[in-house]
């Protein structure tokens, strides 16, 4: 796989540039963190503990098989290794054997649907048209959010459980999601990022 400028970060890149402000490697926040907590786990702002969680798991992944690389990597190369690694490693809070077990139980968990390349067409996968499944459990899409990712506004407190019992199935509602995760929420992370090369998550 081909991957963007976005690899190989040093552990003085993953911390931000800046290795001596962090004397002990078990300190607890990254360079910017204190200030602004959203930075946490975001590359360039990992701590030593962090930026070494990070390398060990980039040295897994490439010498994994395909099926595993495809699920970390799984918004396409457009995201950026460090920034898809820094997903993973975010989401298990950078416990590298939970972040390990994550990766494999998704990728059997995605098995059947990438065999059906995600069900890219989403009247087939929900046998009804998407507009009258949102019409019973409105969702949308409504732009970026200041981070520039996709904002996606999702109303399950009012979602009319009897229509949509008759309009699909649970099986349907399952394979629209891979859909909507794979294809279109994949798509417009993939415009974002065209429209905007600074785009990073």
């Amino acid at each position: 796989m081909a991957l963007s400028e976005d690899q190989n970060w040093t552990k003085e890149q993953l911390m931000g540039g800046n290795t001596a402000e962090q004397p002990s490697p078990s300190k607890k926040k990254g360079k910017g963190v204190e200030e602004d907590p959203m930075l946490w786990g975001i590359p360039g702002h990992l701590t030593s503990d962090e930026a070494d969680t990070f390398a060990k798991f980039r040295a897994e992944v490439l010498k994994r098989d395909g099926d595993f690389r495809d699920t970390v990597y799984c918004f396409g190369e457009e995201e950026g290794e460090v920034w898809a690694l820094g997903r993973w490693l975010r989401a298990r809070k950078f416990v590298y054997d939970d972040v390990i077990a994550m990766v494999q139980e998704a990728t059997e968990t995605r098995k059947e649907a990438k065999a059906k390349d995600f069900y890219p067409d989403p009247v087939e996968a929900l046998h009804v048209d998407t507009s009258l499944y949102f019409a019973q459990y409105p969702q949308l899409y409504s732009g970026v959010a200041k981070n520039g990712a996709p904002l996606f506004i999702s109303k399950p407190g009012i979602l009319n459980v009897d229509g949509v019992e008759c309009i699909t199935t649970l099986d349907g509602i399952l394979k629209f999601h891979w859909y909507v995760m794979m294809h279109d929420f994949a798509n417009r992370l993939r415009d974002q990022k065209k429209n905007n090369p600074g785009f990073k998550r």
